[in-house]
């Protein structure tokens, strides 16, 4: 193998190691979605005391992910770096998405069941952030030719965009009642339809996961022996946040995964209150149209991406992206909400296909500059600022529910709780992503720089691959 380039990856490979998308996607967002409206609506914990729970959930990630990252780098098995940490994972994380939604005792009444709730948020992020923050390394290191990096990432997004639409759309159709309101209803029949899905979102992990670490990862050698001459923690911190380029990435970064976060943690209410859609159907009917579009998008994404470059993929993006979602936080009927969210899935495909791609370009950067390549720690990073960052979203959202006097769930708000879910669904989102569009903007790696930065990647992978 001295000297030769790194092997080209088959069809059937890309295919099996986008497969990690669909479990890691479904696990993601089946939490994102219904964590905040089951707590909420059907266990009754207070918005404050919510609030407080999230915010000692993302403390925890100051020490986990960027922990995970750090010893994922320097991990050194028959098997490479990453990919004992995603066959860990596996199990744990199948098993509490099963576990999210069986808090014990009586849901009104038993105490406990907020220190359930913190557990498993700890418990949840640690399994997660152990398959996803490795699986993502291994994207960069095993699709090191860029026609390769790009083809993949479009397969990726797209099996992205069906897991989510999933996610978003399945508990529609087997939750009765998925926000609590109607007495005619048992909350018994209402919890059931919460632990079905997380059954299912069980089983889809354990499908999907098993097929790409069976067919879809192989942990490159000459990269994998990096692990080897690895940083100290201190050190590997300092030399991260010294990079220009991903400190610019950081605002399109947290900004876009602000606003994924935030709209289908609100979207059940939103829909139900703001919107006055009653049919669950309708609902998952309105989400799923959504993530069909940003799908389908994916191809421009692509085209754009390859022809010039993956900034100007995000920034028009983005530009898409916040005039929908303002636009969309106004809609006062299904017909509205249905044409602003076809607007709304456009902009999507964008922001989730240049989020990939940018990462991967700071890391090729990176290990041009120091020579061996730190993947984990970049992805560690991110996952650690971007659930720190939702302690904005909990800590707005705990204020607007407050100030709106809806501290305590009851269906059927007054006209200032709605006027508070819009200004959390559209306004506030629009501001982050003015703010990530001015931090697209600056982004550096473009034109001559990353023409550069491949040249000087190939002849570093050239080296390496005759070392091994």
């Amino acid at each position: 193998m001295n000297n030769e380039e790194p092997r080209k990856m088959s069809l059937g490979m890309r295919l099996a190691f986008a497969c990690g998308e669909v479990g890691d996607n479904v696990a993601l967002n089946t939490f994102t979605f219904l964590i905040f409206t089951y707590y909420f609506t059907v266990v009754r914990i207070p918005a404050p005391i919510m609030t407080l729970g999230f915010i000692l959930w993302a403390l925890w990630n100051a020490f986990n992910d960027p922990l995970i990252g750090y010893l994922s780098d320097r991990t050194k098995s028959r098997w490479g770096r990453r990919i004992p940490w995603m066959i860990g994972a596996t199990i744990p994380l199948g098993v509490l998405m099963i576990l999210l939604f069986t808090p014990p005792g009586d849901y009104l009444t038993n105490q406990s069941v907020f220190i359930y709730f913190i557990i498993i948020l700890i418990l949840f992020d640690f399994a997660y952030t152990s398959f996803n923050l490795n699986y993502n390394s291994l994207f960069s290191e095993m699709f090191v030719d860029m026609k390769e990096r790009s083809s993949t990432g479009r397969i990726r997004i797209i099996f992205v965009l069906i897991a989510t639409m999933f996610a978003l759309t399945f508990p529609t159709f087997i939750i009765e009642d998925i926000t609590n309101k109607d007495p005619l209803i048992p909350v018994s029949t209402t919890i059931t339809g919460y632990q079905i899905t997380g059954i299912v979102a069980a089983i889809i992990i354990f499908v999907f996961y098993f097929l790409i670490l069976k067919w879809g990862v192989k942990d490159p050698k000459h990269i994998s022996k990096d692990a080897e001459s690895a940083m100290s923690f201190t050190k590997t911190l300092k030399f991260t946040f010294k990079h220009k380029s991903f400190l610019w990435f950081l605002f399109p970064a947290l900004g876009t995964w602000l606003v994924i976060n935030i709209l289908p943690t609100l979207s059940p209410l939103f829909f139900v209150y703001a919107v006055g859609i009653e049919d669950e159907f309708l609902i998952g009917i309105l989400l799923m149209i959504s993530f069909l579009v940003a799908a389908v998008s994916t191809p421009l994404w692509e085209l754009i991406r390859v022809k010039k470059g993956a900034r100007l993929c995000g920034l028009i993006g983005i530009v898409v992206w916040l005039v929908s979602v303002v636009c969309f936080a106004y809609s006062v009927t299904f017909e509205m909400a249905l044409i602003f969210m076809i607007f709304f899935g456009v902009g999507l495909g964008g922001g989730l296909y240049f989020y990939d791609q940018c990462i991967a370009e700071i890391i090729d950067e990176d290990e041009i500059t120091y020579g061996i390549r730190r993947s984990g720690i970049y992805y560690a990073v991110l996952n650690f600022l971007i659930r720190l960052s939702m302690i904005l979203n909990f800590v707005i959202i705990g204020l607007v529910f407050t100030s709106t006097d809806w501290m305590n769930y009851t269906p059927n708000p007054g006209v200032d709780v709605i006027l508070g879910l819009r200004i959390l669904m559209g306004i506030y989102p629009g501001i982050v992503l003015g703010l990530s569009l001015i931090g697209m903007y600056f982004y550096p790696i473009k034109g001559e720089r990353l023409a550069e930065n491949r040249r000087k990647l190939t002849e570093l992978h050239k080296q390496k691959l005759g070392s091994v």
